[in-house]
């Protein structure tokens, strides 16, 4: 008698214990909107569908390398935004799901969204992100400082030149993906090529990458260190997406911000949403994107941002500019490891060259270093 109470109570704790396991809340990570209004706004759209999700809100320029750490410690949320760059590393660590298949989009109808923003979101043939907002990178310029964009590389020369002689600085301290997207802008104005028509080979190392690694040396010669030195009337020029635009326009209210095209280059900046294959909570995982998936446009309005839709409409008479080079825009090559090119190699042969290394021997030194990590689930 005993032992059947035993064994009866163990069974009902067994039973308990699979519906807690069951009922384990959806995790969502999202970019931190610009307002806690907004904030507010997304976190009650998110629980009206599913009462128990919890949602966290990450600084937009964290937002890659928080995931990607989380997920790598087996301990990553559920459904969370990234940038569509980041989606090649992580689909080929097996980190995000492949959600070619498996996403219902019977509600949300493909060919709705913009091909470049589904682009951006592929990986060899297959669908690792649902995209939700695109803006593009763009010139910023800071009328209290320069009148104009300056919309050529010798324009913007000559510019930084007589700023530094009044003791004013050229840029603000950029990123190194910043820095490497304005060489590579740099590049294409002389003619060359960041990669070869197949995407198999590095084409910078050539005379124009060279002109163009020394270019970027003298034009961030007189660089401010800070990250902010825009919006505080300590640098005359930065890179900016729209979005970036607002809330340093929020954050310094007097500070009036132009933007430009970057000079032949432009690049789509792609959020998405993807998922985590390590979820405990699939299908109210998948049920969760599906529903943001539905409400991009509303996300949004909140997020002050573009819809990755086709049908792009400038958000202020000051973004009407801005939005056809968004619906021109391409994403970034989909290559396993193109980001570490962009973030650690190419800086580096700026910073080199900086020091008096030769061009060539720079660009020819992060060329021999890149290669190896980026070929690897090369799209064919």
């Amino acid at each position: 008698m005993v032992m059947c109470v035993v064994l009866c109570a163990l069974a009902l704790f067994s039973v308990s214990a699979c519906n807690r396991k069951e009922k384990t809340s959806p995790r969502v990570w999202l970019i931190a909107p610009q307002s806690m209004g907004a904030e507010q706004e997304i976190r009650a759209l998110v629980e009206g569908y599913d009462s128990e999700a919890t949602v966290s809100f990450v600084p937009v320029e964290e937002i890659d390398t928080r995931v990607a750490a989380a997920l790598k410690q087996k301990n990553g949320p559920d459904v969370f935004m990234l940038h569509a760059d980041a989606i090649p590393d992580l689909a080929e660590k097996e980190m995000i799901n492949d959600l070619s298949t498996r996403l219902r989009t019977g509600r949300v109808k493909s060919d709705e969204l913009s091909e470049a923003a589904r682009r951006a979101c592929l990986y060899q043939g297959k669908t690792w992100g649902v995209p939700m907002f695109v803006d593009v990178y763009m010139l910023a310029c800071n009328r209290e400082l320069v009148s104009t964009v300056p919309e050529t590389i010798e324009a913007l020369k000559e510019t930084c030149a007589a700023l530094e002689e009044k003791g004013v600085a050229s840029f603000e301290k950029l990123s190194p993906h910043k820095q490497s997207l304005f060489y590579e802008a740099v590049v294409k104005s002389y003619g060359g090529e960041m990669l070869n028509g197949r995407n198999t080979e590095l084409a910078f190392v050539s005379e124009a990458g060279k002109n163009a690694l020394d270019d970027c040396v003298e034009i961030f010669r007189n660089s401010a260190n800070g990250e902010n030195a825009l919006g505080e009337g300590e640098a005359a020029f930065s890179i900016y997406t729209a979005m970036e635009r607002r809330i340093t326009s929020e954050k310094y209210a007097d500070t009036e911000i132009a933007l430009g095209p970057l000079f032949g280059l432009e690049r789509l900046q792609t959020v998405a949403l993807a998922t985590n294959p390590d979820s405990k909570v699939q299908s109210r995982m998948f049920g969760v994107l599906e529903f943001l998936q539905e409400n991009t446009e509303k996300l949004a309005a909140l997020y002050k941002t573009y819809a990755a839709r086709e049908d792009i409409k400038p958000l202020t008479a000051e973004d009407r500019e801005v939005a056809p080079h968004i619906t021109q825009a391409r994403p970034q090559p989909d290559l396993c490891g193109y980001e570490s090119l962009l973030d650690v190699f190419l800086p580096a042969a700026l910073t080199k060259a900086s020091k008096g290394v030769n061009a060539a021997d720079a660009l020819k030194e992060a060329a021999d270093s890149a290669s190896s990590v980026i070929w690897p689930g090369k799209r064919e």
